[in-house]
C-alpha cells in the first residue's frame, strides 16, 4: 500500500481503462497516487526544489487550469499526471456545490422537558370496564333483589280468586342497592398495575350506592392478614365482615397474579377462610378479578364466590350469569 491506493487499485483501473504500455500503466499509477518511482523522479521535479515557494503553492499554480491548459485533442494517457511526492498538499478545486435537502423525520419528535416547576402530565387513563356499560354490570353485581317493587297485579288476583285473603300486599321485585356496599381492594404488587382502575370502580359504586353507602377497606394479598379504610396503621386484624345483607365486593387477582416466589401470596386456605366468613355474617361476597378466565385460581371455581373478569369484554349478560 503505499499513500492512500493499493497496487490493486492500479490494476483494477488498468483493466477497466484498457491499459497495454507501460507508460499507461504509470500515468494510472500517478492519478492514484502512487508513484516515486525511478521514472518519476527523471520526468518531475523533487520537492526539495521548490525549497523558495511552499509546496501548496507550487502545486497550486501547477493544477490552475488557466496557467497550464491542457490539450483539448490530446488523449487521456498522453496527458502526463503530476504524482503526489512525499510531503506535498494537493489543492481540489470544487466543481459545483449544491444546498442540502431539509431533513424530514418520520416521526414526531420528543416532547419538550418539563421544567420543575411544571406538574407532571397524567396521561389519559383507559379503563377495564367499558364506560358505557359500567353503571349497569355494577348495579347487576352489587344489587340486592327485593320485594319493594310495585303490586304484582297477577299474584294478588290469583290469591282472591282462590278466596285466599292478602296477609301482605304482594310486590314485583326490585333490585336495590340501599343495604350498602364494601368494597375489598388489594394493595398488593400483583395490583399495582390496576391502581387506576380500582379507583375507577370506587368511584362508580360510590355514585350508585352513595358515599354514606359505601365502606372502602383496603388489604394486602389477603383480607384475612389485616384490612382498614386507610394505611397500614388503621388496618384491623382479622378482617369483620360488615353487617348481614351489605353486599361485598372484592377487587383482587386472588393471589392468581404476580410472582410465584412472592413470600406474601395468598394462600387457598386464607381466601377460603375469608369467602366463609362473609358467608357466616349473612353477606354475599363477588370479585371482579382482572385476569383472564384461563389464570383464575382452581380452587375459586369450588367455592361459593361469583367471580366477573374485569375486562372489557364483559357484559351485563356476563354479570348476570355469573351472579346466578
Amino acid at each position: 500500500m503505499m499513500g492512500e491506493a493499493w497496487l490493486g487499485d492500479v490494476a483494477r483501473a488498468a483493466r477497466a481503462l484498457g491499459a497495454r504500455t507501460p507508460d499507461d500503466f504509470a500515468r494510472i499509477a500517478g492519478l492514484l497516487g502512487v508513484g516515486g518511482g525511478p521514472a518519476d523522479s527523471a520526468r518531475h521535479p523533487r520537492a526539495e526544489e521548490g525549497r523558495g515557494e511552499p509546496a501548496r503553492q507550487t502545486n497550486a499554480r501547477e493544477e490552475h487550469p488557466e496557467r497550464h491548459p491542457p490539450e483539448r485533442n490530446q488523449p487521456l494517457f498522453r496527458r502526463r499526471p503530476t504524482p503526489a511526492g512525499a510531503g506535498t498538499v494537493t489543492v481540489l478545486v470544487p466543481v459545483e456545490q449544491q444546498p442540502r435537502h431539509p431533513t424530514r423525520w418520520t416521526t414526531d419528535p420528543m416532547a419538550r422537558p418539563r421544567g420543575r416547576d411544571e406538574a407532571p402530565t397524567r396521561l389519559p387513563h383507559l379503563p377495564l370496564l367499558a364506560p358505557r356499560s359500567t353503571a349497569a354490570l355494577l348495579t347487576v353485581l352489587l344489587a340486592r333483589v327485593t320485594r319493594d317493587g310495585e303490586l304484582d297485579v297477577e299474584r294478588a288476583t290469583e290469591e282472591l280468586a282462590h278466596a285466599r285473603p292478602l296477609t301482605a300486599i304482594p310486590r314485583l321485585p326490585l333490585p336495590t342497592l340501599r343495604y350498602g356496599v364494601q368494597i375489598l381492594a388489594d394493595t398488593s404488587a400483583a395490583m399495582e398495575p390496576f391502581a387506576r382502575d380500582v379507583e375507577d370502580v370506587i368511584g362508580h359504586v360510590r355514585a350508585l350506592a352513595g358515599v354514606a353507602g359505601t365502606q372502602v377497606l383496603r388489604f394486602a394479598d389477603v383480607p384475612l392478614r389485616g384490612a382498614g379504610p386507610g394505611p397500614r396503621t388503621t388496618w384491623q386484624r382479622p378482617y369483620r365482615p360488615p353487617r348481614p345483607g351489605v353486599r361485598v365486593l372484592i377487587l383482587s387477582d386472588l393471589g392468581a397474579g404476580g410472582s410465584l416466589l412472592s413470600p406474601w401470596r395468598a394462600t387457598e386456605q386464607e381466601w377460603r377462610t375469608t369467602i366463609e366468613s362473609i358467608h357466616q355474617r349473612g353477606c354475599e361476597p363477588v370479585a371482579l378479578v382482572p385476569l383472564p378466565e384461563r389464570h383464575w385460581p382452581d380452587w375459586a371455581a369450588r367455592t361459593r364466590l361469583p367471580m366477573v373478569a374485569w375486562d372489557r369484554g364483559t357484559t351485563v349478560g356476563k354479570a348476570l350469569g355469573a351472579r346466578r
